[in-house]
């Protein structure tokens, strides 16, 4: 079955996507660019993100996709970036396990301030709607 016709967002030209989210051409081109990336990097074992982008011409975003699917576990060569809030090295996800376990307190911490707020509004006889008390009489 064939796909939705759409523009490709890399070249603008019509394609029938078949779940590549680009046309053929251009994804060829994207496999190539990873084959490249992943020679560089089995050639280079050593090297960090702007020393590849700058040497294969890979954008910073496609590299770090490879790594959080394990393209160059393949090839023997541990990888990481850098954690989003603050810049630990990380091989899955777009922050650090300590960053999230952060952002999970805060947002622990925000619901009970709510339902701390909502509970008292409750209790004052805040919160009954247009026909409370105070608005009847």
């Amino acid at each position: 079955m064939a796909g939705k016709i759409k523009n490709c967002p890399m070249c603008g030209k019509l394609f029938a996507d078949t779940g590549h989210r680009v046309c053929m051409d251009c994804y060829e081109k994207i496999l190539e660019k990873e084959a490249e990336v992943v020679n560089y990097v089995r050639d280079n074992p050593g090297a960090k993100i702007p020393e590849i982008v700058e040497a294969t011409g890979a954008p910073e975003g496609m590299i770090k996709k490879m790594i959080r699917e394990g393209r160059f576990e393949q090839i023997g060569v541990k990888m990481s970036y850098p954690c989003e809030k603050c810049g630990k090295p990380i091989i899955t996800g777009k922050i650090c396990q300590s960053c999230q376990e952060d952002l999970h307190k805060e947002l622990q911490k925000k619901a009970s301030a709510i339902t701390a707020a909502k509970q008292a509004a409750k209790s004052s006889g805040q919160g009954h709607g247009m026909y409370s008390k105070n608005n009847l009489g």
